[in-house]
């Protein structure tokens, strides 16, 4: 039987969508400066060189979970939370894909779930 495939053009909104899904309570810890309000879609420091090194041991903990395939798990997680109200973060696309094509996407590149 053939592979059935699904093409988007995207951009990098599915790769952002991703990373937004798996790392989403590490991109909202809270940490000082970091946000000033609750409805901000990010925090504040997101694209300074601050933003890994203030998270670096949350991030490479993360990494290493999705090393051993958790990737799918975090994804699943964060997307059932937000998606309903469709939660505002910074580089995620709620209408890009289904929760089910983003752990499809996420299991042929990260052989996870």
């Amino acid at each position: 039987m053939p592979t059935r495939f699904v093409r988007f053009h995207s951009e990098t909104r599915i790769l952002t969508t991703i990373f937004a899904l798996v790392f989403w309570d590490i991109i909202f810890t809270s940490l000082p400066g970091s946000f000033e309000t609750q409805f901000q879609a990010g925090p504040l420091d997101m694209f300074e060189e601050s933003f890994y090194f203030a998270r670096q041991e949350l991030f490479e903990a993360r990494l290493k979970e999705i090393e051993d395939g958790k990737a799918g798990e975090y994804l699943n997680r964060h997307d059932d939370r937000h998606r309903p109200k469709q939660t505002w973060c910074i580089g995620l696309s709620w209408n890009m894909c289904e929760k089910k094509q983003l752990l499809e996407i996420v299991k042929v590149c990260f052989f996870t779930i």
